[in-house]
């Protein structure tokens, strides 16, 4: 972390309200997808992570902590899970799976490379959406938002050895996965 993002922290920590606007705009984005991940769905995600900022605001001595991206996450999946928990037996007894997100092909791509694309990014999605919870976030932290092993640690909880074993589990099932899917190839050798 760069001596700029320490005094900005220190900034918010102290009440500039102009710090913490560069707060939120510097982390909304990644907030915002770890909270559509968890919440899979629009409207809980802004919540979670509205919840999420306000918190930040009043909490001076988080917004000081380099550590304040994972606490913002943990907040977010914490809201997250509060607010599936009336419908995790709704929607098992109803058998509903996660919504498929639209995915747009780049510009002066093939057809038929468009939609093994889209194909094999619904595959990854569907089988990321299958792990366990425990698994699924620290997957999404680690390998989708690229937060560092202590981050996540701290964002849920967790020893760092704890943390490891899941991130295995993680990427071993989702490779199974997607083998059994065919969505992947084992490499050779």
């Amino acid at each position: 972390m760069g001596a700029a993002h320490t005094e900005l922290l220190a900034a918010a920590a102290r009440g500039d309200d102009e710090a913490l606007a560069v707060l939120v705009r510097a982390y909304h984005d990644r907030v915002y997808r770890f909270g559509l991940r968890v919440c899979r769905d629009g409207f809980d995600a802004d919540d979670a992570v509205q919840e999420a900022f306000t918190k930040l605001a009043r909490r001076p001595e988080v917004q000081r902590d380099a550590g304040v991206l994972s606490w913002l996450m943990s907040v977010v999946r914490h809201a997250c899970l509060r607010m599936l928990r009336p419908f995790v037996r709704e929607r098992r007894a109803l058998g509903a799976g996660a919504e498929e997100e639209a995915v747009l092909a780049p510009e002066g791509v093939d057809p038929q490379q468009a939609l093994e694309r889209w194909e094999l990014i619904q595959s990854v999605h569907a089988a990321i959406a299958g792990l366990a919870p425990a698994y699924r976030e620290v997957l999404i932290m680690r390998d989708l938002e690229g937060l560092s092993g202590d981050e996540v640690c701290k964002a849920l909880g967790l020893e760092l050895a704890t943390m490891k074993t899941r991130l295995h589990r993680a990427r071993g099932q989702l490779r199974e996965e997607l083998l059994r899917r065919g969505a992947w190839q084992r490499p050779e050798g």
